[in-house]
């Protein structure tokens, strides 16, 4: 029983009507929890509605309570949870068993403490449940090779993101050199960090901008050189992606016909 309840609140296996049905209820039960908190935050909804924000968290936390504690009791049936007292602690110090119980602990204390203090803030720790969704079915293995591929192009990645950082850093000097003096905007290099992470990351709040002929030429190329920058990170990912998609293709055994030896092909391609 233990390893059945484990199984389902866990990680259910393709196929099990009753385990996927039980977790995309909770997946469900996660997502409107976060809808309802953000309809909370509106003072007249949360005036004119608050029995019903009150009782729909009430009856949330019970289920998710009900399914941690079921959890931590089950999870002894595991191999690495062994032990009555010791395997549970384990599973309760894992990173989702942690953003669980913060997510319905305040809920527990504001009722104990009679509202003395509000942590509603700390509810938004609810949002990590969300990742849980990459547990199910092919997201889950998306998920899985987006980690291979960030895994594998790690060192790519911290190149680019090395380039990324010392052309924000030059594009700072570069503006304050030609700009502090006319424009209080750019008083220290602080000040144009920001204006060069805005431009490079091509979003451009206008809240600073050069006025000197010098700045806006370095500006604009600034900003170009931002969109050339950051495709770095876009085709190394997009390459892994391709590398990951190729190495799952199956293959199959064929003869060359001219040496005899054995020649591997993807099943898509030609025999020719």
């Amino acid at each position: 029983m233990k390893k059945r309840i484990y199984q389902i609140l866990s990680d259910p296996p393709k196929g099990d009507i009753v385990g996927n049905t039980i977790s995309i209820g909770i997946l469900l039960l996660i997502a409107v929890n976060v809808f309802v908190g953000i309809l909370e935050t509106v003072p007249e909804l949360n005036k004119n509605h608050s029995a019903f924000f009150f009782n729909f968290e009430l009856v949330s936390v019970i289920i998710f309570s009900i399914e941690y504690i079921l959890r931590v009791w089950a999870c002894t049936s595991q191999p690495q949870y062994q032990g009555m007292i010791k395997g549970r602690l384990k599973q309760m110090g894992t990173p989702m068993a942690i953003v669980d119980i913060l997510a319905i602990l305040p809920f527990y204390l504001e009722i104990l403490l009679n509202g003395l203090i509000d942590l509603r803030f700390i509810r938004i720790l609810r949002l990590f449940r969300l990742f849980r969704i990459f547990r199910v079915g092919k997201l889950a293995e998306a998920f899985q090779m987006l980690g291979h591929v960030l895994y594998n192009k790690r060192e790519h990645l911290l190149i680019s993101f090395a380039i990324v950082i010392i052309v924000t850093i030059l594009a700072a000097n570069l503006m304050y050199l030609v700009e502090h003096e006319a424009n209080p905007a750019f008083s220290s290099v602080p000040a144009a960090l920001w204006w060069a992470i805005i431009t490079i990351t091509t979003i451009g709040y206008g809240d600073m901008f050069p006025i000197t002929v010098w700045g806006r030429i370095i500006g604009g190329g600034i900003g170009f050189l931002g969109i050339c920058v950051f495709a770095l990170p876009v085709g190394i990912l997009g390459a892994g992606f391709v590398e990951c998609v190729e190495d799952e293709v199956p293959t199959e055994k064929l003869i060359c016909p001219h040496c005899g030896n054995d020649v591997h092909e993807p099943v898509t391609k030609s025999n020719d």
